[in-house]
């Protein structure tokens, strides 16, 4: 699978290999993933608020999530869950 990732906020590359991880965790329980693209912007400097769209490639309309939280931890908790229902949601589409 493929990864293309713009990293705009300049966050520390641990929460982009968590992503990563967690992206193809998800890619091993629905095989259907053909590539993902991360997008991190920073939408404040003084609490910093971050937003994160993530596009998944599958065959058909590509999926696009986006969260934005001020915890890191929390925006890719939130993420991932939103990527895992709407690949429940593609794969039951797929199935009929």
């Amino acid at each position: 699978m493929k990864f293309i990732i713009r990293n705009q906020a300049k966050i520390a590359n641990k929460y982009i290999r968590f992503a990563k991880w967690k992206i193809r965790k998800l890619s091993g329980r629905f095989s259907e993933l053909i590539y993902s693209e991360i997008y991190i912007n920073r939408v404040s400097a003084v609490p910093a608020v971050y937003m994160a769209t993530v596009k998944l490639g599958v065959p058909g309309p590509d999926i696009i999530v986006k969260a934005e939280s001020k915890d890191l931890n929390k925006l890719w908790s939130m993420l991932s869950t939103k990527m895992k229902r709407q690949l429940r949601k593609q794969s039951s589409r797929n199935k009929y």
